[in-house]
């Protein structure tokens, strides 16, 4: 589910769900004080009938036979002109009657005068009043009932008072009976009006609440696509950032981010002109600060030169020796990286090239010579353009193999990724020797016997090299390929 559908669904059950407590709880209050106030003008209505009463004449009516005494009509006309006064909009009495004390009896209650004309529904005096709550009358007290009692007359609320006789004594008490539907007639309304205003409520509440998503949830679309964006590797593209809330805080965050990773490539391509490739990735790889370090590791070291280069500079503009070293050195590095090699450093119109390092390669020495022999096939493609300026380069390559120190040489300052040791020593002595010996490559035996059966070549013979006291076995690869 979207994260917009369910902001849009928390809204609407917040509102609706607000709205609806509320009104539930104004219903409850509603129909507590509608309750209270029928309560206490039924009771008053009830004291008022009992006062109306003259309770000698009340004690005359014993039995059914007392019903055509002129006191119980004038009682039961007493009682009908106080309940047709109290059928109102404001009360409506449904039923009055007395009741007396049972003789011999604390709890039996005997029916007096009854104001109901139905023959069917009034009852006689001296009949048991047959509620089946007698217990809850107490013919002293002035009382209306807490909650709706049901007899055969339906859901009424009750109340009563005593009826007192001209020396002050209760003969009886007079009990008047309001149907429980006045109160939900005169709660209709006011429900009819909650269940509008929870419409209404709802009406409005759909589009403030889809307003409110789609504001809310539009930052984080733009948030999205603008990582997305970044994500892609576009970091020209800023967020526009209108609002200062949080989302406008995380806008900013997002475009100085954007900032730092475009700042954190450009570095990384700088960095990439001044190191190999391979070094550059093992530094950002290895996640830690770098620190001044060497690991003894076999190694292949490739040294290149141009001869003659000084004199050739010499008689060339510097603008163009620049030029021509600039198109050769890119020809030659080219070729070192096709064949996974480590661009140490520049040495002037040289260079020295590490195989192995920083990730081990257990085909290092192959790859090793197979660079120098592309280099040289990609010399003479340049020289064959130069031609024609007079211009006529060689190289000369030196490759040897064996153990060396590689790592981070120098200061905390300054430092270089570079191999240090007799083998790099070596590997130099080498691709100076290509001058005497003549040939543009020229392998130690160390090397050679790693690759021997992949390349045709041509023994050299021993070589004395300034720094060592034995002679070293050199080769030299023809490049028509093949085995030896």
């Amino acid at each position: 589910m979207r994260y917009r559908t369910k902001l849009l669904l928390i809204f609407l059950a917040v509102a609706l769900g607000t709205n609806g407590i509320s009104l539930f709880v104004m219903d409850r209050l509603a129909l507590h004080y509608l309750y209270d106030g029928y309560r206490a003008k039924l009771l008053s209505i009830t004291a008022s009938i009992a006062v109306m009463l003259d309770g000698d004449l009340l004690n005359q009516v014993q039995t059914e036979s007392d019903e055509k005494s002129p006191a119980y009509l004038q009682l039961r006309n007493t009682l009908r002109q106080a309940r047709n006064a109290n059928r109102r909009p404001d009360t409506y009495m449904q039923r009055v009657f007395t009741v007396r004390q049972a003789v011999g009896s604390a709890k039996a209650l005997l029916v007096g005068v009854d104001a109901e004309e139905s023959i069917q529904s009034a009852a006689h005096a001296g009949e048991a009043y047959r509620d089946g709550q007698a217990t809850q009358i107490d013919i002293t007290q002035s009382e209306v009932a807490q909650q709706f009692i049901g007899d055969e007359f339906g859901s009424v609320l009750r109340a009563h008072a005593p009826v007192r006789n001209r020396q002050g004594q209760i003969v009886g008490a007079v009990v008047v009976e309001a149907p429980s539907g006045w109160v939900d007639q005169k709660m209709r309304p006011i429900r009819i009006s909650a269940l509008f205003a929870m419409s209404l409520a709802a009406l409005i509440s759909i589009p403030a609440a889809l307003l409110i998503s789609r504001r809310t949830s539009r930052p984080l679309l733009d948030l999205h696509a603008a990582v997305d964006r970044i994500g892609k590797g576009d970091f020209e593209t800023p967020l526009t950032v209108t609002s200062r809330d949080e989302f406008g805080s995380v806008g900013h965050a997002v475009n100085a981010m954007a900032l730092g990773l475009k700042e954190r490539d450009r570095v990384k391509a700088t960095f990439a002109h001044y190191v190999s490739q391979q070094v550059m990735d093992s530094i950002l790889k290895s996640g830690s600060e770098l620190k001044l370090s060497g690991d003894r590791k076999r190694i292949t070291v490739l040294f290149c030169d141009i001869r003659g280069f000084s004199t050739m500079s010499e008689k060339l503009p510097p603008e163009k020796v620049v030029a021509l070293l600039n198109a050769y050195f890119e020809a030659m590095v080219e070729v070192i990286f096709r064949n996974n090699g480590t661009l140490d450093k520049f040495i002037g119109d040289g260079m020295m090239v590490i195989f192995g390092a920083p990730e081990d390669d257990p085909n290092q020495e192959e790859r090793a010579v197979r660079t120098a022999l592309e280099m040289q096939q990609d010399l003479r493609r340049l020289t064959a353009k130069w031609e024609a300026d007079g211009i006529h380069i060689r190289i000369g390559i030196g490759i040897n193999s064996g153990p060396a120190v590689v790592g981070n040489i120098g200061s905390t300052r300054r430092m270089d990724y570079t191999a240090i040791g007799d083998t790099v020593n070596l590997a130099s002595r080498l691709e100076s020797a290509t001058k005497e010996l003549a040939v543009g490559i020229l392998i130690s035996e160390y090397t050679y016997n790693a690759v021997r059966g992949l390349f045709r070549f041509k023994d050299m013979g021993s070589v004395q090299v300034r720094g060592r006291t034995e002679p070293v076995l050199t080769y030299t690869p023809l490049e028509d390929g093949g085995q030896s």
